[in-house]
């Protein structure tokens, strides 16, 4: 059986959402966000956390292990035809090299060591596949990338003492936390849109932008606007989870990486879901130790400049 991705989290197929959720951020603590590593992790928390998914994941699961089990059981049927008719053949019960010939004609033979089951999934590839999350709805509405922040480790170059090590990760780590839950407090106001309230939807935005991505969602805000006006749109942003990726040693900047909700309803369709994840660039405001500010996005696994 090829790597699932329960296993690729290291769960259990019976793990909560807890502990799938806790599973996925120990995963991608240390992991550059244009790692492939990065983006199968996230890919398989975005299947387990999402109960229809992950349902019809388990049924898929399921079904490969039974046809697996099939294939198994009629080759060793067949390997047990074949033997029987090799014996019942006049002159052959008592010879061993009569037996090693015929079987060598046999097209069931496998390489030494593997077994049937291995041998019916053998073709099939390791990893989650073609798991993919929906990201297109926030690239439509803000259009950006993502700058990466680079892993900063306090004390890498061995030139501080063990005082200013210490102050340092302590420093980190309160700005992870404060990076974490700024993120996802954002996911609403940010996210967030009516085609009733477009003007005062971005004068929402603004408040928790830096001066230059707010300039970049201001230049993309006119299209945006129409689109929605026109479709009679309405977004309701949630924030389903975060994850922080990296923290600079001065705690000033920080990527987060969020699961986010849109309740999605358009004029003459039913409501629907969008489920993804986005990676978050937030930076402190000026002059303030608790304040952060988005200054980029992305939704996808481009996250370079």
């Amino acid at each position: 059986m090829s790597t699932n991705l329960y296993d690729l989290l290291d769960v259990e197929e019976d793990a909560t959402e807890d502990q799938i959720r806790a599973a996925w951020k120990t995963a991608i603590a240390d992991l550059d966000p244009t790692e492939r590593r990065f983006r199968a992790f996230n890919d398989a928390a975005g299947v387990l956390l999402d109960a229809d998914k992950r349902a019809a994941y388990d049924a898929d699961l399921a079904a490969e292990r039974a046809a697996a089990e099939t294939v198994a059981a009629e080759t060793v049927a067949a390997e047990t035809v074949a033997a029987e008719e090799v014996a019942d053949k006049p002159g052959r019960e008592n010879s061993r090299l009569d037996e090693d010939a015929s079987s060598s004609n046999h097209e069931f033979h496998r390489p030494a060591g593997e077994t049937p089951a291995r041998a019916a999934t053998a073709t099939r590839g390791d990893g989650p596949g073609g798991v993919a999350l929906v990201a297109a709805a926030v690239a439509a509405v803000l259009s950006v990338a993502l700058a990466v922040v680079l892993v900063l480790t306090p004390g890498a170059r061995g030139e501080h003492s063990a005082k200013q090590l210490a102050q340092g990760n302590v420093r980190v780590e309160r700005a992870a936390v404060d990076a974490e839950a700024a993120a996802e407090q954002m996911v609403a106001p940010v996210l967030s849109y009516s085609h009733k309230s477009m003007a005062a939807d971005l004068d929402r935005r603004a408040q928790y932008m830096t001066k230059a991505f707010q300039a970049k969602t201001e230049r993309s805000w006119p299209e945006i606007t129409k689109e929605a006006e026109t479709q009679k749109v309405e977004v309701e942003a949630k924030s389903a989870g975060a994850a922080l990726t990296r923290v600079s040693s001065n705690g000033k900047r920080a990527t987060v990486v969020v699961f986010i909700d849109q309740y999605v309803t358009k004029a003459g369709q039913e409501p629907f879901v969008l489920r993804m994840w986005a990676t978050f660039l937030l930076v402190r405001a000026a002059g303030s130790d608790s304040k952060w500010l988005l200054d980029d996005l992305c939704t996808d696994d481009r996250c370079d400049k």
